[in-house]
């Protein structure tokens, strides 16, 4: 029977064995190379051994520190209890970290103090017992520290901040405002206090589960997420969680955000334009039958009076006709602004070029009017109809607005990070500066009132624009020419995507 640990051995290469001066020597040089101070002081407390960057760390010479106290190292008024806490047992030869919670400083020699942390590791020698203290300068932690506590308690928010047990362990002044409750009352509490009874028990098994896998996250967006205040009352919430890193595994720093007055203009935006579809609804149901009617008559009475009718009358009913069809052009136009602010479902891949002929295609010939395309945009996904409506508006005022019967209009389109810009320009007769706020808002014309527009078209063009997530920006210097630009979001938009 073959042994195989004998047979392991054989095969093994022998361990190189280093005499003990060469591992003395190389140990002593780790020593002197650490990135810490580390000082070996005798069972009394002297300095035995210190290396170069405890020197650096304190400012003294090597000469200066051997066979002097270290408490030497620390100021005045915490030698004594540094001296209790270096202390060790003979038989206990475990490491330890000096003063576990509490603040350790150190003293330079030109008298400043900085913050250390200390570890104390008992040596068992030939001569005896011997302390290792290693020594860190933890000053940029502390600062660090110092200004992370000072943005947190100076931030415009409620902050929170729980460790893996879900207690509370710091709040800044906001969130005691904002809950009523005094800090003393909120630290070393579960966080549930500040829920809702009725939502502390489902609470309490989402924080379990974030535990597990804690990451940046908002909550509340789309949850009616509430919390409660000390004397009872709720509010709606909106809360972004950031695990903290550090030496505390568990730490979970909350920013709580008050959302009722956004809540209450949401509101108060759903019922405004809830109020604005059931008018223009109503308008085009209850005003264009009676104006068809009123239409119909005064064609009826130009049919009865014929070639008879005086020339001032005929001019006359002429005018009422066509301000009948204006009125119901201006009912029409605001029924579309009112449908305008709903999002589109129906999304399709769009061609820019193939979109921006289909526009230009629907109008009526411009005659005298060149249109010149230039394209660098992708193909993207989203929703057509809108767009379309859009350009085609946008060309059809460059025409309709042009102070000469012939005029170039350019329209590009080109790629913007998560955008297609669609631009349309002309060389007509520009919008002065004083004008230019008002040109998006309904009814609103920079030409004479002739009757043949209401004044709705660009507000209906910035309508479906922005409730689609995107904007339009108009340029033009007042002389000649204007420019109209529309981002318009080359991915499938939700309203929560901004």
């Amino acid at each position: 029977m073959i042994n195989m640990d004998a047979q392991t051995r054989a095969r093994s290469p022998t361990r190189p064995q280093l005499p003990a001066s060469t591992v003395g020597h190389i140990m002593s040089q780790v020593v002197e190379c650490a990135p810490n101070g580390v000082a070996l002081t005798l069972p009394d407390g002297r300095i035995a051994l210190v290396n170069a960057e405890l020197e650096r760390m304190f400012g003294y010479a090597r000469a200066d520190l051997l066979d002097s106290p270290i408490e030497r190292l620390v100021p005045e008024r915490f030698r004594a209890s540094h001296a209790l806490l270096r202390d060790v047992n003979p038989g206990d030869t475990r490491s330890r970290t000096m003063g576990a919670g509490r603040e350790l400083l150190g003293l330079r020699s030109d008298g400043t103090e900085f913050p250390i942390e200390v570890g104390i590791s008992p040596l068992k020698t030939p001569d005896g017992m011997m302390v290792v203290e290693t020594m860190v300068d933890i000053s940029v932690r502390k600062s660090l520290q110092r200004m992370f506590q000072k943005i947190v308690e100076a931030a415009p928010c409620g902050m929170v901040m729980i460790d893996a047990k879900g207690r509370i362990v710091l709040v800044n002044p906001y969130a005691e405002v904002m809950f009523g409750y005094a800090r003393t009352e909120l630290i070393g509490n579960s966080l549930e206090m500040l829920l809702p009874e009725r939502l502390r028990a489902v609470h309490e098994g989402h924080r379990r589960l974030y535990a597990e896998a804690p990451t940046v996250r908002l909550v509340g967006v789309d949850l009616d997420l509430t919390g409660r205040r000390k004397d009872g009352s709720e509010f709606p919430a909106e809360i972004a969680l950031s695990p903290v890193p550090g030496e505390q595994d568990g730490l979970v720093l909350a920013a709580v955000t008050d959302i009722t007055q956004r809540k209450a203009m949401q509101l108060e935006l759903r019922q405004a334009n809830a109020n604005l579809e059931e008018f223009t609804y109503a308008a085009s149901h209850d005003l264009k039958s009676p104006l068809r009617g009123i239409s119909d008559l005064i064609e009826w009475v130009v049919e009865d009076l014929g070639a008879q009718a005086p020339p001032e009358v005929a001019r006359n009913l002429g005018r009422v006709s066509d301000r009948i069809h204006r009125l119901e052009r201006i009912i029409e136009d605001l029924l579309n602004y009112a449908r305008a602010g709903q999002t589109s479902a129906e999304v399709e891949s769009i061609d820019p070029k193939s979109l921006i002929d289909g526009a230009i295609d629907i109008l009526p010939p411009a005659i005298g009017f060149s249109i010149v395309v230039n394209i660098d945009a992708q193909p993207f996904v989203g929703a057509k109809a809108p767009i379309e409506t859009v350009l085609r508006n946008l060309v059809s005022n460059a025409v309709k607005h042009h102070d000469r019967p012939a005029g170039q209009i350019d329209i590009r389109a080109a790629d913007e990070g998560r955008y297609c810009v669609f631009s349309v320009s002309d060389d007509g007769p520009g919008i002065p500066a004083v004008s230019q706020e008002r040109v998006f808002r309904m009814f609103q014309t920079l030409t004479g009132g002739n009757g043949e527009h209401s004044g709705i078209g660009l507000a209906l063009c910035k309508r479906l624009v922005e409730s689609h997530g995107g904007w339009i920006k108009l340029e033009s210097t007042g002389a000649r020419g204007t420019t109209f630009r529309v981002w318009w979001p080359r991915f499938q938009w939700r309203k929560n995507d901004l």
